[in-house]
């Protein structure tokens, strides 16, 4: 059993408020939900990253920018409404939270615990969070002072995707990050230190800054892609060429991105399972999760800085708790986690879990601490089962290098793809003919977010009915996802291409079956496609005349029989599917 985990949205057992020390930041003002509905404009709907029955891994993002005004989510309570939940209550139950992971001022240990002398420095990167953070802690540790510094990189902001030239960082994720970046200076200035925001490259930024200051060690959360990868190399180069005889700065890469630590895995990643099941029953079975890092409450006095910079803009980026709930997610998180509309869909984790405003541990002991104090079933299992999804992918990103980013994929399959751009654009911009694409396309270019299960259906369509490159799917993803990282991303979309390190996942989904079952009545494809809301309810997903032509015929499953014996496009097909790969269907 598998899934697409396409961007972990992991638990939705706890939002702004249950993660009120973690800061997760709320999410773009477009993406609300107001009264336990779904807000009337802009649309959005949310959903979840799994699908117990199949091998295909999706995570998805979404929330609420005004969950504190219609929903708040509390340790172990699950899911609470507002008018039942005072905000006294909410801030005496993140007080808690946050005691729980730090360490009080007043504890005996604490200065036995830090001996360093001097500057130390945290470059914060996919790690914009406070609690449960290594480097952070260490570096608080090893000095007398810390300067927390998060450098705004050009090639992040403001460049294209590698092969096709799409905007690497779409303006829904840059305004998430800008809120990331915001709410991560408000918590270390809460804690006595500050962010130093800084624009322009790491290895041109952090030398200066050691140089000035007089920094021993720069420490920064260890990355696995290449590009990512390749900045750290060059920031320790940069530092190897300050060194003198009496003095050398080292960065010090840390890790924890995973649930479970790389070194604690029972094989070498080199070594990986090429199937999921193997790793996750090795790793159950045989790894142990780490505690979360306790830091103290209090981390300043930071060096004396005259300028600590601003949160950057939009134009700057490149773009103009333990009361039970009367509604417990986590409870039922397996039942509905495969649903495409409405609030009920997912757990909202996983845009902080790639910004890395979220511990996926922290996730991991909240889920454990809520099976002790209230529940326990398939569904907080379930939760876990997708952050091991989620560790998965980032190991397999080590064992597979840059061969994740290439046409034939891990396994180096060669395959013919075409890149017409007129059915890609269709694609895209949600006009293939066939209302379950459309919609979901149409909502991710709305929001920034698509369910899980729309991410497997639209993957499937561009790759087995159109026959388009799959790259071209993957950086337009990278493109608008909330929750992008690279690892997760890539992983899902050569899984979803048959090119991915399990010969096993070749999988088709086709469309009729698909609306059937997870929209029988349309309401998903009438609330993004309006014109299709006056349509009998079993109608909306099969409008025949009524709606757009189809840009291509299915591959299987066509319920609309007058469709092949359209010879345009038939003829369209032929020339645009050079890939044959058998799949099976769902």
């Amino acid at each position: 059993m598998s899934t697409f985990r396409w961007s972990l949205s992991s638990p939705r057992l706890s939002l702004r408020k249950l993660l009120h020390n973690y800061n997760p930041p709320s999410l773009p003002h477009h993406l609300c939900l107001q009264g336990g509905g779904v807000a009337s404009s802009p649309k959005m709907s949310t959903s979840t990253n799994s699908d117990q029955n199949t091998n295909t891994h999706f995570i998805p993002a979404s929330a609420s920018t005004s969950m504190a005004e219609s929903y708040q989510v509390v340790p172990g309570g699950g899911l609470c409404s507002s008018s039942t939940t005072s905000p006294d209550e909410m801030d005496r139950v993140a007080e808690q939270t946050f005691q729980r992971y730090t360490i009080s001022q007043s504890s005996s240990d604490i200065n036995a615990r830090k001996s360093g002398k001097g500057v130390a420095i945290v470059w914060f990167r996919n790690d914009l969070r406070v609690l449960d953070n290594e480097a952070l802690y260490r570096a608080w540790v090893s000095s007398e002072a810390v300067l927390p510094l998060y450098c705004v990189d050009p090639r992040l902001v403001n460049a294209t995707t590698h092969y096709f030239g799409f905007p690497k960082t779409g303006a829904f994720r840059a305004r998430f990050l800008i809120e990331c970046l915001a709410d991560l200076k408000k918590k270390l200035m809460k804690m006595g230190l500050n962010l130093l925001i800084q624009h322009g490259k790491p290895e041109e930024i952090i030398p200066t800054l050691v140089k000035a200051y007089g920094a021993h060690t720069v420490y920064a959360h260890k990355e696995t892609c290449s590009e990512e990868v390749n900045v750290e190399r060059l920031v320790s180069s940069c530092l190897r060429k300050m060194e003198t005889s009496t003095n050398s700065t080292k960065l010090q890469l840390v890790w924890g991105s995973t649930m479970y630590h790389i070194d604690d895995l029972p094989f070498n990643t080199s070594c990986l399972p090429d199937v999921y099941t193997q790793f996750r029953k090795s790793v159950e079975s045989k790894s142990k999760v780490r505690g979360c890092i306790k830091i103290p409450s209090s981390l300043g006095p930071p060096p004396s800085i005259g300028d600590w910079g601003h949160v950057p803009s939009l134009d700057q980026l490149g773009h103009l708790g333990e009361k039970a709930s009367s509604y417990d997610l986590l409870r039922i998180y397996k039942e509905t986690r495969n649903g495409m509309l409405g609030p009920d869909y997912s757990t909202k984790f996983s845009p902080w879990l790639a910004s890395g405003s979220l511990s996926p541990r922290f996730i991991y002991e909240e889920v454990k601490r809520y099976e002790k104090e209230r529940l326990s079933n398939d569904s907080t299992y379930w939760v876990l089962f997708e952050l091991i999804w989620r560790d998965y992918f980032r190991f397999l990103s080590i064992k597979y290098g840059n061969s994740i980013f290439h046409l034939g994929g891990p396994r180096k399959l060669k395959l013919s793809w075409s890149q017409d751009q007129l059915l890609f654009e269709s694609w895209r911009d949600g006009r293939t003919g066939y209302p379950l694409i459309d919609a979901n396309m149409k909502e991710l270019s709305t929001t920034g977010f698509m369910s899980n299960r729309g991410r497997q259906i639209v993957c499937s369509f561009l790759v087995r009915d159109m026959g388009i490159d799959w790259r071209m799917g993957a950086e337009w993803f990278e493109t608008c996802l909330l929750d992008y990282d690279p690892c997760s991303n890539y992983g899902n979309w050569t899984y979803g291409a048959g090119v991915g390190n399990d010969p096993r996942e070749d999988r088709y989904f086709s469309i009729p079956k698909q609306a059937q079952t997870y929209d029988s009545e349309g309401s998903y494809v009438a609330y993004w496609l309006p014109e299709l809301e006056a349509l009998p309810k079993e109608k909306r997903n099969f409008p025949g005349h009524s709606y757009i032509k189809p840009v291509v015929p299915l591959k299987y499953g066509n319920n609309n029989k007058n469709i092949h014996k359209d010879p345009a496009l038939a003829e369209r097909r032929t020339r645009s599917q050079g890939n044959k790969i058998k799949g099976y269907r769902r």
